[in-house]
């Protein structure tokens, strides 16, 4: 059963049943959701009718908020085992440890890695999502972490822009969309449409037909942060996470655009993810290396990180 929290800014409900996601924030002032919604979301097939884990990912992906450890992206053979196309967390049955009207305790244990997954949710005038990470093992383990969350209609449109610090935006070398070109590098204001504020881009609208796969990296601060601007609606959502724990952000932005499966031109969703790796594998036209192992963890230890959302005004246009 879905899990509701809430506080005079925000509410947000949370999935035990499947990932632990936040799966909708609503901002109360002018309620307004702010998470997209996947189409995938209401399929009524089991995941075991899929032959790729994948599909079996996507069966069911209700679009929100997700954690993926200890795999991001394509599957992979790691420690000895298969790990799944974006990881098992996501998939997991989370249990409630704890809950108040605004916070949420869950947690779960995984079998493609020893690894226990807590996740505390607090919602005050910010959203604060801090997960904790520990090896079960006494060996150490390495995992890839992502944070997943996507943004979606009607909180952006075509007049939204996105505001980043970031120095460098890396191009995906197989997938990249049509809005830039494959494994190239360069300030992302120089590679997009420029915004209208300095250090932004353009995002495109519902229906625009463009997509995009890209990651945004060399943030100059320890306490990088983006800013999905929305004139429309008169406010923006300032996204901010600690560099040390998520040293770059997949950027994922899919405005129709994908003909085909999965999607069939009915996603949108614009998504900034603080990650440890970037996606893909060999090295970027940059020199940094793409996928990796992610972050070690000592045995017996914990990587914790935390999250952040904040509401800002902006003055509507």
């Amino acid at each position: 059963m879905p899990l509701k929290i809430n506080s005079p800014t925000f509410s947000v409900t949370i999935t035990p049943e499947r990932g632990g996601d936040i799966v909708q924030i609503v901002d109360l002032e002018s309620d307004v959701p702010l998470l997209s919604v996947s189409p995938t979301a209401s399929v009524t097939s089991p995941a075991s009718v899929a032959n790729d884990s994948m599909t079996r990912w996507l069966t069911g992906y209700p679009g929100g908020w997700q954690f993926l450890t200890p795999n991001a992206g394509p599957d992979r053979d790691h420690d000895g085992v298969r790990q799944g196309y974006h990881g098992e967390s996501a998939l997991s049955v989370w249990t409630v440890q704890d809950s108040s009207p605004s916070s949420a305790v869950l947690s779960a244990r995984l079998v493609t890695a020893p690894l226990e997954l807590t996740r505390y949710i607090e919602v005050t005038e910010e959203i604060a999502v801090t997960d904790t990470v520990r090896n079960l093992s006494p060996d150490p383990v390495s995992v890839r972490m992502v944070q997943h969350p996507a943004f979606g209609s009607p909180f952006l449109d075509k007049r939204s822009y996105l505001m980043t610090d970031a120095g460098t935006m890396i191009s995906d070398a197989e997938a990249p969309g049509n809005m830039v070109a494959a494994n190239v590098h360069g300030a992302p204001s120089d590679l997009l449409p420029a915004g209208p504020t300095p250090a932004s881009f353009q995002l495109p609208g519902v229906g625009a037909r463009r997509s995009l796969f890209a990651a945004l990296t060399d943030f100059p601060d320890e306490q990088p942060s983006v800013f999905f601007a929305s004139p429309t609606r008169g406010f923006g959502v300032e996204m901010s996470w600690r560099r040390s724990s998520y040293p770059m952000a997949w950027l994922w932005v899919e405005a129709n655009g994908i003909q085909g499966w999965p999607w069939f031109r009915r996603m949108f969703a614009v998504a900034v993810e603080p990650a440890n790796v970037l996606p893909g594998e060999g090295v970027a036209t940059n020199g940094m290396p793409r996928g990796g192992n992610g972050t070690t963890i000592d045995g017996g230890d914990a990587h914790i990180s935390t999250v952040r959302l904040r509401r800002r005004p902006l003055t509507r246009a």
